[in-house]
């Protein structure tokens, strides 16, 4: 019985997001005009699945290597909960970047095809 109300609460607070349909759809948009995609999960994380394209900095680390984010580019950032790519566009906002915080993988590859018009 317990292990089914967890599968249960995992299921439902997985199926929840972080991110609302606007920002995502912002995000591509500023993809497809040439954004970055940074990847702040640690690179074992990165190594077993990511975003094609992205490049990974750990957060841990992106204090000491934002500085090779090209100013004036606009950034996505993603983890595997949103929770360090919250702390990620902080600080990357905080330094004069352009960020969309997605959150996470999945969020980014959900279908907003019926959000565009």
């Amino acid at each position: 019985m317990k292990i089914t109300l967890t599968l249960l609460l995992l299921l439902i607070l997985s199926a929840c997001s972080k991110v609302d349909d606007e920002t995502l759809l912002a995000a591509h948009l500023a993809h497809q005009k040439g954004a970055i995609i940074v990847d702040v999960r640690t690179p074992v994380e990165f190594k077993a699945k990511h975003i094609k394209g992205a490049i990974n900095l750990p957060l841990q680390e992106l204090h000491n290597t934002y500085v090779r984010l090209t100013k004036g580019k606009e950034i996505i950032v993603y983890c595997r909960s949103g929770n360090r790519s919250a702390t990620a566009s902080n600080l990357l906002r905080k330094e004069g970047y352009i960020v969309y915080d997605v959150a996470t993988q999945g969020d980014w590859e959900r279908d907003i095809s019926k959000q565009i018009k």
